[in-house]
């Protein structure tokens, strides 16, 4: 079999990415989620070669500045050039991931499918048309993985060091775009050394390049430190409390529930094969079951149910379909309650269903395969497991405070918990998932699809009501559309944001805290000191302080309402 017949799948994984593109139409000239800030700074370097932050960025963007920056020399300067610098990236991503399933011992098919899962997935396919570190975070965990294993398989000493030199100096580098990627150097490929110890010189080699990767690695963050508008992350925001604790368990254990929706392709597998189980498997189905109920009666009790309901956090997939977004008052609810319930009831059903299934086969002898698996399921364990406890130890901090815990952290852990999924399924279950699976990821498909094209429709529509009113003469200031245009106007007027936690150069100073609003507040106002709005946008122009003379704009979206009108309503303060 040729390499380029091997590498089909992976090469149609990665084209999914363009594909979607097509439906979605991702063309918007304005900020998404949080990239307005690291535009900007495209923008600057692009045009000084200097990188310059602007008192929002936590991640320290590195290479990926320089990657849009390159598209801005190319093409020119708008949001969606630069935007597009990342959809290569994550192409090479899907190619990658379906890459490092197979070398996990997972075959081409189930690979595949794997893969689709993860790239369909509403989690990563918003992000893939943004200019977040998300996607480029993952790409440098997902090749660092890859190198690893490579490293494990190779036939020769020479070939497997130098791809522990690869695994370690690349990940050094692209970890520079988001820090908790170093988790590759600082983990995996030690890892990768402690498994391959016996060989001689491994040790010796690896621990100097180790050595090296740390070092470049405190050099980053110690320059990261002395940027003006710098903004630091430490480890802990707050007082370590009794209730500090319950609080990280309860959103740790939340995102890993929000991280099972997305599995939910192959987790239903498991459901069927509980017919396959003994008394044991089944007495563990029921008692979790009745326990789930019990736990539902008492939070409904509490009046706190919703907490638990799918999406549980609710940042880029929510009740209101694909991103948390107030900046539209009044915005309709698409997940209903019961859609809700139905989609928790799954998610429990099939996370037990899947322990069940490991009750029963995970002690039982390994059939025997041909070929025989790539990699033994010990020094699979020894590669991962490491890497996802530290993960979660770093999770922690942001899990202490919800405000600033958001699903898509957990994008990593959503391919690093896939694999052994998907090879435990392989090795004990069947060789080959359902073709029904495709059914499922479709399902996905659709409503990521359809989603991400909504999210950029109803910014198009913000974007043609701000144009409404800057043609009547509306200061940019004067207009709240939003935190991502309202912090575009505060970096691009004040040079930075209004946050007294961020590094200020010498003669800079904060501006004191803006009057509350009587009405419609914009969230982010004390970070936006240059913002006096007296018009904002809501869903009914009648929310805030009632409606204006300006014209609704009316976009075209698929998930929910086939139109969805915007209004300019007027601000109350």
């Amino acid at each position: 079999m040729t390499a380029e017949r091997i590498r089909l799948p992976a090469i149609l994984c990665a084209l999914t990415v363009p594909l979607a593109a097509l439906a979605i139409r991702p063309v918007v000239e304005m900020g998404l989620y949080d990239d307005w800030s690291y535009i900007k700074t495209v923008q600057i370097l692009a045009q000084t070669g200097h990188v310059v932050y602007n008192g929002w960025a936590t991640a320290m963007l590195g290479w990926q500045l320089y990657l849009g920056a390159m598209f801005v020399k190319l093409f020119g300067f708008s949001f969606t050039i630069v935007r597009a610098s990342i959809l290569p990236i994550a192409m090479a991503t899907a190619f990658l991931t379906q890459r490092t399933m197979v070398l996990a011992g997972i075959n081409d098919w189930n690979a595949s499918l794997g893969t689709l899962m993860l790239v369909v997935s509403p989690l990563f396919l918003p992000l893939a048309f943004s200019f977040m570190t998300d996607i480029t975070g993952l790409f440098c965990i997902v090749l660092c993985l890859y190198a690893c294993l490579r490293a494990l398989q190779a036939q020769t000493d020479r070939a497997a060091l130098a791809w522990i030199c690869f695994a370690a100096v690349s990940n050094a580098i692209g970890g520079t775009v988001r820090q908790i990627a170093w988790l590759g150097v600082l983990v995996m490929v030690p890892s990768t050394l402690w498994l391959l110890r016996r060989r001689q010189r491994f040790l010796f080699v690896g621990g100097l390049l180790y050595l090296i990767c740390v070092a470049f690695i405190f050099a980053s963050l110690h320059w990261f430190r002395q940027q003006p508008y710098s903004v630091p992350e430490p480890l802990l925001r707050d007082d370590v409390t009794l209730r500090m604790v319950f609080g990280v368990i309860r959103n740790l254990v939340r995102g890993a529930l929000n991280t099972s929706v997305f599995l939910l392709p192959v987790l239903l597998l498991f459901i069927p094969e509980l017919r396959r189980g003994n008394r044991r498997s089944a007495l563990f189905f029921a008692s979790g079951s009745a326990l789930f109920v019990l736990f539902c009666l008492v939070e409904a009790h509490r009046r706190v149910l919703h907490y638990w309901l799918a999406p549980f956090l609710g940042d880029n997939v929510s009740i209101y379909g694909l991103m948390y977004d107030d900046a539209i008052h009044g915005r309709p609810i698409l997940l209903t309650p019961g859609l809700r319930l139905v989609v928790t009831v799954l998610v429990v059903a099939s996370l037990l269903a899947l322990f069940a299934s490991l009750l029963v086969h995970i002690k039982e002898p390994h059939p025997a395969s041909e070929p025989p698996p790539s990699i033994s399921w010990h020094r699979l364990g020894v590669l991962i497991l490491p890497f996802m406890a530290a993960y979660i130890v770093l999770l922690m901090p942001r899990a202490a405070t919800k405000h600033v815990f958001w699903d898509r952290y957990f994008l990593p852990m959503q391919l690093i918990g896939l694999i052994p999924i998907l090879r435990f399924y392989q090795e004990r279950l069947r060789s080959r998932l359902p073709a029904l699976t495709l059914l499922s990821i479709t399902v996905f498909a659709a409503f990521s699809i359809a989603g991400t094209h909504d999210l950029f429709a109803l910014f198009r529509a913000r974007l043609a009501l701000i144009d409404q009113l800057r043609s009547a003469g509306v200061p940019r200031t004067a207009i709240d559309a939003g935190f991502e245009y309202d912090g575009w106007n505060q970096i691009e007027d004040a040079g930075f944001i209004n946050d007294p936690h961020i590094h200020l150069p010498p003669g800079v100073h904060f501006s004191p805290p803006r009057p509350s609003f009587e009405l419609c507040r914009p969230f982010f106002l004390s970070e936006f000191s240059v913002l006096s709005p007296r018009y904002t946008m809501a869903y009914n122009p009648q929310e805030c302080a009632g409606p204006t003379p300006f014209a609704p704009v009316t976009a075209r979206t698929w998930l929910g309402p086939r139109y969805t009108t915007l209004y300019i309503v007027n601000v109350g303060n």
